[in-house]
């Protein structure tokens, strides 16, 4: 299984970094977040967006979902097929709104919404996992293989989840309150129970990019901060 990081930024300009959004493949190619900037990086990746089979949305911020309308346009133009979209409640409205919004897509661009908990994309299991933030959200564990959290504050459910590789948020710096996402302190309260033996960190905001050194430090743990287009083989 590989693992790319497409983007790694959060809502405000930071290191040229897309905002969120990851690509994991073996025998299909899913999509996990599509911020602002993730056909960019699909090109720079030398992968097409008419070879993507499935797009997950953790939660519906506009640096999750930024690109979604833009990749689905690109893969009508490109005459690509339908692609399966997976996300929490609410997933099916947000598409029709967008096609209120923009009405000369209707009919052009091919689809499939589900807001199933558990499901199948190709031959790899998916289930999706309650998250905490301020807006409907969840995260997706791939295989049993890879957990990726979206944005939320961690929690020992999630953290604790049976997995090779985990990526997990963490989007503020020390002495902030983790209500809907990660702090430093939060983090290393539940990382007693982590399963994964390899740890992502990714969607710093600046202020918190400004300790990165500190953070891994304090977390006594093998973290890694991802960046834009670092790729993995994984297994």
């Amino acid at each position: 299984m590989k693992l790319t990081f497409l983007g790694t930024g959060v809502s405000v300009p930071f290191e040229n970094r897309a905002q969120s959004s990851i690509l994991v493949e073996e025998d299909v190619k899913i999509l996990v977040d599509v911020g602002i900037g993730a056909l960019l990086r699909l090109e720079q990746a030398n992968v097409s967006p008419a070879d993507i089979d499935a797009i997950l949305i953790t939660h519906h911020h506009l640096d999750h979902n930024g690109d979604l309308m833009n990749i689905l346009k690109a893969r009508w133009l490109l005459e690509a097929g339908e692609v399966e979209i997976y996300g929490p409640k609410g997933t099916r409205m947000f598409l029709e709104s967008l096609l209120n919004a923009f009405p000369y897509l209707r009919n052009k661009i091919k689809f499939k919404v589900f807001e199933e908990q558990n499901f199948r994309v190709g031959n790899m299991k998916i289930r999706a996992i309650k998250t905490i933030h301020s807006i409907e959200s969840q995260g997706y564990v791939i295989d049993d293989f890879i957990a990726i959290s979206g944005d939320t504050r961690a929690f020992r459910d999630f953290l604790a989840l049976e997995c090779f590789c985990m990526v997990h948020e963490l989007s503020l710096p020390f002495n902030y309150r983790a209500d809907f996402h990660t702090t430093p302190e939060n983090l290393k309260e539940f990382l007693g129970f982590i399963k994964a033996e390899k740890l992502f960190l990714t969607h710093l905001y600046p202020m918190a990019h400004a300790v990165r050194d500190k953070i891994l430090e304090f977390l006594e743990f093998d973290a890694e901060i991802a960046r834009d287009l670092q790729s993995f083989d994984l297994r």
